[in-house]
């Protein structure tokens, strides 16, 4: 029975039916977690790739569901632009259109892949095999291309079900699962539920291995959310706020360890008034407190800036330096082709300069802290580096600048694959929420209300050792898709006898 009957007229018109489809994926990510979403969204996209007939075709029906994914995804972006960074709306909504679109090119390449394969070779290869083998090799490609986005991949969706395998195959392993077990039950049913089955048992097993060893007694460790809305952040009037606040939270804190989120202290190392880091050293070290503080970074050559981490009793000899920069929000990419943008938003520090890993963790409470800032935990394959040097970790974000939206609860999402990649436990200081202490089994262990002022208070725990995925990264997941691009590309020995 030909596929085709069930198809609109025309492709354009599939496309557009994908797009509500590919935004349901949103529901299946935190903080909803619907999880069987997923699977729907995804074998909806694989059988209109099933069923289109060309490559050309299937890459418009990728581009109608990935723009559909990431409009509903990234919608975050408008915020940032329009409310916190004081573009337009309507260039705002634009702008957030055309990213949304550059990130649906990704499943559309993805589509246009997986239709060449399916004309090179027909059948049940190119189905179980060929399209779970084009859609991850695009997320990848997502991830790295221009520095890279791989914000709410969608196989984090399935992070309560197979957290088991992180440890092993990182997030790109969790999709691939993901799309072989969608495909497989695309081509038969009974099949695809006995593989669906067979990862989650063995997903059930592996997250009962302890790949990484507890180092000493639990630590306490107080967390601060400031609270300062973003809209006022950055104003003068609004600086002495930002300092009275995290003056009067650190005097509140229990912990032994205390760590404040990114830029806590708006304003550069060099400028904030050197009596007030005077009175931090003293408050912290009337209580035996050690202090990690989020604050940018200038140095002596001119235009040279970083957005980096201090240990406050010695901000000069240990210092972390991000990285991994926001495009547009911490530097520009091409400026020639994109710098009219400045013209219509403001933003406080932009043209950051890159710090470079790996970089030494700091020695505090007992252990190895690596330090990691804002998105650059979506980065499972960069977040192991350092990481590996570290016994805990800890996140400093700033996340005012997409608040009232998901985004916050999607990258909670996505720190805690990264706990359980790496065999750490996970400290994250934000300044709005969610600020979050992330236990060694990837739950989050104790939280604060977002859009509170306060202090979380917890334990965490040094670990030593390494996992698999922190040892060889996302390699196994890249011998597994040369093997099926292997076969796929491989002649087949009796076509006749594919299904």
């Amino acid at each position: 029975m030909s596929g085709r009957r069930w198809l609109p007229r025309r492709t354009w018109q599939l496309a557009q039916c994908l797009l509500p489809v590919g935004a349901l994926g949103v529901f299946a990510l935190a903080p909803l977690r619907l999880v069987p979403l997923a699977w729907l969204a995804l074998a909806a996209l694989f059988a209109g790739w099933r069923h289109a007939g060309a490559p050309g075709r299937a890459a418009l029906l990728g581009f109608g569901w990935g723009l559909g994914y990431f409009l509903a995804t990234i919608h975050w972006v408008y915020i940032s632009l329009h409310t916190y960074g004081g573009m337009m709306a309507w260039l705002a909504a634009l702008c957030t259109l055309l990213f949304a679109a550059y990130l649906a090119l990704f499943p559309a390449l993805a589509g246009a892949l997986a239709g060449w394969l399916q004309q090179r070779r027909p059948g049940w290869v190119s189905l179980v095999l060929g399209m779970p083998l084009a859609f991850v090799l695009t997320e990848a490609l997502r991830g790295w291309l221009f520095t890279g986005f791989p914000w709410a991949g969608i196989g984090y969706s399935q992070l309560p079900l197979l957290a088991g395998w992180l440890p092993l195959l990182g997030s790109h392993g969790l999709t691939l699962l993901l799309a072989l077990a969608v495909a497989a039950t695309l081509w038969r049913w009974r099949s695809g539920l006995l593989l669906a089955g067979v990862i989650l048992l063995a997903g059930w097993g592996l997250g009962r291995v302890a790949w990484t060893t507890a180092l000493g007694a639990p630590v306490t460790v107080s967390v601060l959310q400031g609270n300062i809305a973003q809209d006022i952040k950055w104003t003068r009037d609004s600086y002495f706020l930002s300092l009275r606040t995290y003056r009067d939270l650190l005097q509140q804190a229990q912990g032994r360890l205390v760590v404040m989120p990114e830029t806590a202290i708006p304003s550069f190392l060099s400028q904030t008034p050197p009596e007030y880091l005077h009175l931090l050293r003293q408050l912290s070290q009337a209580d035996n407190k050690e202090v990690l503080l989020g604050i940018a970074l200038d140095t002596e050559r001119a235009g040279e800036y970083y957005n980096g981490v201090i240990r406050l009793d010695q901000p000069l000899a240990t210092q972390y330096r991000k990285s991994h920069l926001v495009p547009f929000g911490e530097f520009t990419p091409a400026p020639w082709l994109f710098g009219w943008m400045y013209r219509f938003m403001s933003i406080p520090l932009d043209g950051f300069s890159s710090g470079v890993d790996p970089q030494p963790p700091f020695a505090l409470a007992g252990g190895q802290i690596a330090a990691n800032i804002c998105y650059e935990d979506i980065f499972g394959h960069e977040f192991r580096v350092n990481a590996a040097n570290a016994t805990l970790l800890a996140n400093f974000s700033n996340l005012a600048w997409f608040d009232g939206s998901w985004a916050a609860e999607q990258q909670l999402q996505m720190a805690q694959a990264r706990v359980l990649e790496n065999g750490r436990e996970l400290i994250r200081a934000t300044n709005t929420g969610v600020t979050a202490v992330v236990g060694i089994d990837g739950r989050v262990r104790a939280r604060l209300p977002e859009r509170t002022r306060g202090v979380l208070e917890s334990r965490v725990t040094h670990y030593t050792g390494a996992t698999p995925y922190q040892r060889f990264g996302d390699w196994p997941v890249w011998l597994a898709l040369l093997i099926m691009m292997g076969v796929c590309l491989a002649s087949p020995l009796h076509r006749k006898h594919e299904d």
